[in-house]
């Protein structure tokens, strides 16, 4: 089983498009990011927006809070990371 973390949202985003045969281009228009972003998320390399999140819930109607679950505590360099965009 995998360990909570951004693989393994990745890969639960990667089916859930697939299910519905949707592109990586597609998805993200449906949520308003870049097909690259997609990309990243889909491969584990990138901690999704708290925005993104809750978008992707909407879209594949499952609860946010399901996905929060799947990605785990936030490691605490993606937390300095965001506030220091700020």
């Amino acid at each position: 089983m995998i360990e909570p973390g951004p693989e393994k949202f990745g890969k639960f985003i990667e089916r859930y498009r697939c299910g519905h045969r949707w592109s990586q281009n597609q998805l993200g228009k449906l949520i308003g990011v870049r097909s690259s972003y997609v990309t990243s998320v889909e491969n584990g390399e990138l901690w999704p927006d708290d925005h993104v999140i809750d978008q992707f819930a909407a879209l594949f109607g499952v609860p946010h809070e399901h996905l929060y679950a799947m990605l785990g505590p936030k490691p605490l360099a993606v937390e300095n990371r965001l506030k220091s965009s700020i």
